[in-house]
């Protein structure tokens, strides 16, 4: 997983090389420029570790822009604890979704620093093999930062590491609920308007 979200940052690092300076009031793109509008949806694919494994969430959220915050919504779900089923259960899932509130700055360059905080409520169901299901809700807070590229003036695109906080879950004899919280790299792709630049001195 670590080798994974290097090479993310790097790749988002090396465009830097592409990037061009404008002197006026509109966002750096590698493509054009950029007329910030204030809303986006977002795509979210979301790496974890779990018991030595690299799971992947999928899912996404949708936001208003307010100069260099956004706030809004977002919903996560583990698609692929089936691959890594062990000896101990048969299925697991696992979702979550709540409050997403973001800083993006400088956010007219081409490439700047991306980071946003989820905070939700979800719900992990477990069903073992010949011992008691295991069910239970909980708290997931998820801090992350990293680097976002303006594509397009209608797209960007974000490269994040985090770690998910979790709160409300049980004991269990048959797993360690800690596994459930661990680091997380989380592939963004914001799609939308942000709006134009206002600033009160030139660059």
């Amino acid at each position: 997983m670590k080798k994974t979200i290097c090479i993310a940052l790097f790749t988002l690092s090396a465009v830097l090389t592409f990037a061009q300076r404008y002197g006026d009031n509109r966002d750096e793109t590698l493509f054009n420029r950029s007329h910030r509008g204030g809303f986006f949806v977002a795509p979210i694919v979301e790496y974890s570790d779990f018991d030595e494994d690299l799971t992947t969430g999928v899912g996404g959220g949708l936001a208003f822009v307010a100069g260099d915050l956004f706030f809004g919504a977002y919903g996560l779900g583990i698609a692929d604890y089936d691959r890594i089923i062990s000896e101990d259960f048969n299925r697991m899932e696992m979702g979550h979704g709540g409050f997403w509130l973001g800083y993006v700055v400088p956010q007219h360059r081409a490439v700047h620093l991306f980071t946003s905080v989820k905070a939700g409520w979800g719900a992990v169901n477990i069903e073992f093999d010949g011992k008691p299901d295991y069910e239970d809700a909980f708290f997931a807070v998820t801090p992350e930062a990293g680097l976002e590229v303006n594509v397009f003036s209608w797209l960007r695109l974000a490269g994040t590491v985090g770690y998910r906080f979790m709160n409300g879950l049980d004991e269990s004899p048959n797993f360690d609920k800690d596994d459930l919280q661990t680091m997380t790299g989380a592939l963004t792709i914001r799609i939308g308007g942000f709006g134009r630049r206002h600033h009160r001195w030139n660059d």
